[in-house]
């Protein structure tokens, strides 16, 4: 009996000592990182947190981009400097995701991003006119910011948005298995466990995003560490977790938006089915893309022929060239 309660006491001893070593090396290693990935913009209070917000280039519209779900700004890769040679760019990362704060007060839906984004470009001074650019969940964001600002609204590029009818009961489920994962990135990053494995190269998410980057140009390979640290921060995975845990919700408030009248719109959809995608869900994304186009009666659709989901990576000229066509309009 006594020996059974000292094995007890040593195995918690040991467990303690090893929660508080792996918290510790948690808490230096983001201290390294931050200094040896700055943001590469600006950090704005917008009360009681900040947000990263980086603008490049001159002249108006200003063009305000927002990534996809669970997507820092870096996402964005060579579309941004593109851009930056014919007018003014900004991109940013919603709370929580890269270099921007968390903001887990208040679920983070939709209607939340929008209200920040509109307080940051407020608080900075960077008026309109704009051209809003979203991708994937950040599309579903910048349609709900047109459609509450419109005076302010001079264009918009949806590329391979979100829309609200695209999930089916199966996505539904996926997501909820994939939260209870998320929770679990989010308790082993806080001890150090899952920058540990990473650094061992033995994170299976990261040594997948490490070979598919590999086909992009060097200068977004380069951004692949930058990524990486993020994903070893508690507040990454808990933004996430919040941002599918609320899927629904803000898919609710996309519901009221039926018409943006005549705003410039042009809709970039994926040409490359993902393999683990059906024939029959593809087609039926592709269609949904095409029905975001009746929300101006001044609206456009454009597949990317040789892109997946991620066009922003695949062919950047097309989004760049679909601003330029905006720029010029307005």
């Amino acid at each position: 009996m006594i020996i059974t309660e000292k094995l007890i006491w040593l195995g918690l001893g040991i467990t303690t000592v090893g929660l508080l070593s792996g918290i510790f090396y948690q808490t230096v290693s983001e201290a390294v990182d931050r200094h040896k990935y700055p943001p590469l913009g600006q950090l704005v209070d917008i009360g009681g947190f900040r947000l990263h917000l980086n603008c490049i280039g001159q002249g108006t519209p200003t063009v305000v981009m927002d990534a996809g779900g669970g997507a820092p700004s870096i996402t964005w890769g060579l579309v941004p400097p593109e851009i930056a040679k014919f007018t003014r760019v900004c991109t940013y990362d919603r709370a929580g995701l890269g270099w921007s704060d968390p903001n887990l007060r208040t679920p983070r839906t939709s209607q939340q991003s929008v209200d920040e984004l509109h307080t940051l470009l407020t608080q900075t001074g960077i008026k309109p006119p704009y051209i809003l650019v979203g991708h994937s969940l950040g599309g579903a964001n910048m349609r709900l910011y047109a459609s509450q600002y419109p005076e302010d609204v001079v264009g918009l590029v949806l590329v391979d948005s979100s829309h609200e009818l695209s999930m089916t009961s199966e996505t539904w489920k996926r997501i909820k298995r994939e939260l209870w994962l998320y929770q679990v990135m989010r308790v082993a990053s806080r001890v150090g466990v899952l920058r540990l494995i990473g650094e061992l190269n033995l994170l299976p998410i990261l040594e997948e995003i490490k070979q598919e980057i590999k086909k992009y140009p060097l200068a977004v390979q380069a951004l692949f560490d930058t990524y990486k640290s993020y994903c070893y921060r508690p507040h990454y995975w808990a933004t996430i977790s919040s941002e599918y845990a609320n899927l629904e919700k803000s898919f609710e408030q996309l519901e009221d938006v039926i018409s943006l009248n005549n705003l410039p719109l042009i809709v970039l959809v994926q040409g490359v089915k993902a393999p683990a995608m059906s024939d029959e869900r593809f087609q039926r994304w592709q269609k949904l893309q095409l029905d975001l186009t009746k929300l101006s009666s001044n609206s456009q659709y454009t597949i990317a022929e040789n892109s997946g989901h991620l066009i922003p990576l695949e062919q950047p000229d097309l989004i760049v060239s679909a601003v330029r066509q905006l720029v010029e309009r307005a």
